[in-house]
């Protein structure tokens, strides 16, 4: 068997080209992330005699294995999109266990562990030893979330004995600068209201002593064609890493949108908002998975700053298969 690996960008290339080198029903040995995208290690499937449904029929009731069907139902409930489950399927069809009936006990915790070599984590954000996400913009479109998961950043940062300052940009929304201030008082952190990127770089500058800079900006449309380009010169001007700021629930077509806009301003990392607010969070997931993105946080309540928590891929992929922590470990 010719092992071929096959190095993309994002998720759906790198399937896409598996596809056309070695054919539909390539056998995925491997796949992972990588800093730059994701490896996949694929053969071309061997002849064999043609595979039959429940009922000796050559049209299949159902599009997965049987061993792998009704792990794939429950993530489906849960949202993950058909690309992201193939790729599981696929590279355990790559490994030792049983797929061609159910009941294989290492299946639902390999699976997890697939799903969680697929999704891309940065803690870096956190990190008090690594300068990449010191100036932090917080950024997305309305409503999702961001000014409160700034709060919530911002006061774990506190509680880890940094010294945070807080600038925002967002002038248009009402109170959006008073809500704010509150906050930063209440943790005894410099605030300061930025309307031009001239104000941004002088802020910048004053604040140049502290661990953490924190800026929030206004929500914005991803149709809104004009404001994210000023938006970009924005963040720019402030040298600013970029935090997405999604909500779980949105579906992947809306995703896709988002990402799409919101690209040009470099998107760093991601944070899935408003977990607790949907039942199928696994559209966004799986679009991050498909287009490469690292997941930083997963917002799961209101409480400030308790309701967010790092990004646990074994722990995210667990969710996805319906897995308790003890079955996922055998």
């Amino acid at each position: 068997m010719l092992l071929k690996r096959i190095e993309a960008k994002t998720l759906q290339q790198a399937l896409e080209r598996v596809r056309v080198e070695c054919g539909d029903d390539a056998l995925v040995v491997e796949t992972r992330s990588t800093r730059t995208g994701y490896l996949v290690v694929a053969a071309r499937a061997q002849s064999a005699p043609p595979r039959r449904d429940q009922t000796g029929g050559r049209s299949f009731l159902s599009r997965w294995t049987k061993g792998f069907a009704a792990l794939a139902d429950k993530a489906t409930d849960f949202g993950l999109t058909d690309d992201v489950l193939r790729a599981i399927e696929r590279a355990l069809l790559g490994t030792r266990v049983e797929l061609t009936r159910p009941g294989d006990p290492a299946v639902p915790g390999l699976a997890a562990k697939v799903l969680a070599g697929l999704i891309r984590s940065e803690p870096r954000l956190e990190d008090q030893d690594d300068p990449t996400f010191r100036t932090l913009a917080v950024v997305g479109p309305t409503g999702v979330g961001k000014t409160t998961t700034l709060a919530k950043l911002a006061g774990r940062a506190r509680a880890r004995g940094e010294r945070v300052a807080i600038i925002t940009l967002d002038t248009y929304r009402v109170a959006a600068v008073e809500q704010l201030r509150a906050f930063a008082e209440l943790m005894d952190a410099p605030f300061t209201v930025a309307f031009t990127p001239m104000d941004l770089r002088r802020a910048m500058q004053e604040y140049a002593g502290y661990d953490r800079i924190f800026v929030d900006t206004t929500g914005r449309s991803p149709r809104d064609h004009e404001a994210l380009p000023l938006l970009e010169g924005n963040l720019k001007a402030g040298g600013c890493a970029t935090l997405l700021c999604l909500a779980a629930g949105t579906r992947a077509r809306d995703c896709r949108l988002i990402l799409d806009a919101y690209e040009p301003l470099g998107i760093d990392a991601v944070c899935l908002t408003k977990w607790d607010e949907t039942v199928a969070p696994g559209e966004s997931l799986g679009t991050l998975v498909e287009r490469g993105l690292p997941l930083s946080h997963v917002c799961i309540g209101q409480e400030v700053p308790d309701d967010i928590v790092p990004a646990d891929p074994l722990q995210l992929a667990n969710a996805a298969f319906d897995l308790e922590p003890a079955e996922a470990a055998r």
